[in-house]
């Protein structure tokens, strides 16, 4: 968070209540009809709206162009904090030094910070609740250093984790979100502009923060405490509020939107940015974000409106169905076996359940297109033996003929689930595959 001496606290009057209507459940091949709200028009320069579990694309607009992220970069680097402390390199009680680059990035009250001391050491948990609550920028960058060992190496696990994930246009610098002139001569690169900052596009900070979900939902704990100290009772005591507006209890919350998380950022070049996340009544949970709703010089409340607004569509324009084990899709049909006992089997679905946003504004239909796996295959056939719940090829999933698209780094792909045989299907044995073979010349 860059900017939090200049930010003002001002309660803002709320706009009017949003109103939810409960959400049913489908069946696969749902037929749904209902009168829906328009898509919401906002001024923020992209936006995105996912489901936390799948990443299904839900609300997009110009999600693909990489902007400047500020300090929602620091999802990327919780990543890797909370992956250290699962790993066991890190532990919550470890104590933990301050270089002197850190400590005199933290004294200065212009942009978010806690004051740390290069003379004394700090828990894990002190420097996390720190990011997570009050986006102070030189504690996520210590904690950096704990996990990799210096600034510059920190950053290359970040840059290798954000490839993992599949995204490939990110510019990374450094772990707090600031300039790389704002981090110090010591911690920034002598090669970089001193103006350049972190940039994703909005579909690649969806994907870092359900990543982030998915692997450690804990997060969600810390991010959702709207106030708390760090070091009280101190010469360096500072009262973290969140600038997280949406909590309960503060300027921008929603009754009917319980929002816990998740990242704030701000700066000259990011504007006012906000990743948000919601489990809404029914169950699901969705992250939304909005980058560039409104300058760094307001408050920074429009980008909270605006996160309703999308979050409010969402709830009221879509119904969930699950894609169940075991279960026929629309558009796979049977497929034919080599050497089996039987000639053909069906495909079911296998692995784990699957749900899919179905809109509520028109019919729709859901359907897949399977791809069978090659191993799986002799001349375009299933090779017998087939074992049922053995993954033989997968189905991508559509709506109404139309992909449905989840995210997945810099390019989003198609949602799709694994296929197996219906039934096992026994190979046949010798003589019956030479009397197929002998009728198969006439």
């Amino acid at each position: 968070m860059r900017f939090a001496g200049k930010l003002k606290k001002t309660m803002i009057a709320l706009v009017a209540a949003v109103t939810f209507t409960t959400t049913g459940l489908g069946v696969v091949n749902a037929t749904l009809t209902a009168q829906a709200a328009s898509t919401p028009s906002i001024s923020a320069k992209a936006a995105i709206a996912v489901d936390a579990s799948t990443g299904q694309i839900l609300y997009n607009k110009n999600s693909t162009k990489p902007m400047a992220i500020a300090s929602m970069t620091k999802m990327l680097s919780t990543y890797l904090v909370l992956k250290a402390i699962h790993d066991g390199k890190l532990s919550w009680n470890q104590k933990i030094s301050v270089s002197k680059a850190v400590a005199k990035m933290s004294q200065n009250t212009e942009y978010a910070n806690v004051p740390l001391l290069s003379t004394k050491k700090y828990s894990v948990r002190q420097l996390y609740n720190a990011t997570e609550i009050y986006s102070a920028n030189a504690a996520i960058t210590a904690l950096g250093d704990a996990v990799a060992g210096s600034p510059h190496k920190f950053v290359q696990l970040m840059r290798k984790t954000a490839k993992s994930f599949g995204i490939t246009d990110a510019t990374i610098i450094n772990a707090s979100g600031l300039t790389n002139k704002e981090v110090g001569s010591t911690i920034g690169y002598s090669n970089v502009s001193g103006s350049t900052e972190n940039e994703m596009s909005a579909q690649d900070v969806a994907t870092v923060a359900q990543k982030l979900l998915s692997k450690y939902p804990e997060v969600l704990k810390t991010s959702s405490i709207a106030h708390a100290w760090f070091e009280k009772g101190t010469k360096s005591a500072t009262k973290m509020d969140n600038r997280n507006y949406m909590l309960k209890g503060l300027v921008k919350h929603y009754s009917a939107l319980p929002v816990d998380g998740l990242k704030t950022g701000t700066s000259t070049k990011a504007g006012n940015a906000f990743t948000g996340t919601v489990k809404f009544s029914n169950g699901n949970r969705i992250i939304t974000v909005v980058m560039h709703a409104g300058s760094a010089s307001d408050t920074g409340t429009e980008r909270f409106t605006q996160t309703a607004q999308i979050m409010s569509y969402v709830y009221h324009n879509y119904t969930t169905t699950t894609v169940a084990k075991d279960q026929t899709l629309k558009g796979v049909k049977s497929v034919a076996v080599q050497d089996g006992k039987t000639l053909s089997t069906k495909l079911v679905t296998n692995g784990k359940a699957t749900k899919v946003y179905l809109p509520t504004s028109s019919t729709a239909s859901l359907n897949g297109v399977a791809t069978l796996k090659k191993s799986a295959t002799t001349n375009g056939k299933l090779q017998a033996p087939l074992t049922h719940g053995k993954t033989i090829g997968t189905a991508k999933l559509s709506l109404n003929k139309k992909a449905i698209q989840v995210v997945n780094g810099t390019k989003s792909k198609t949602m799709q689930v694994n296929l197996t045989s219906q039934k096992s299907v026994e190979k046949a044995n010798i003589f019956v595959r030479m009397w197929r073979g002998i009728k198969s010349w006439f």
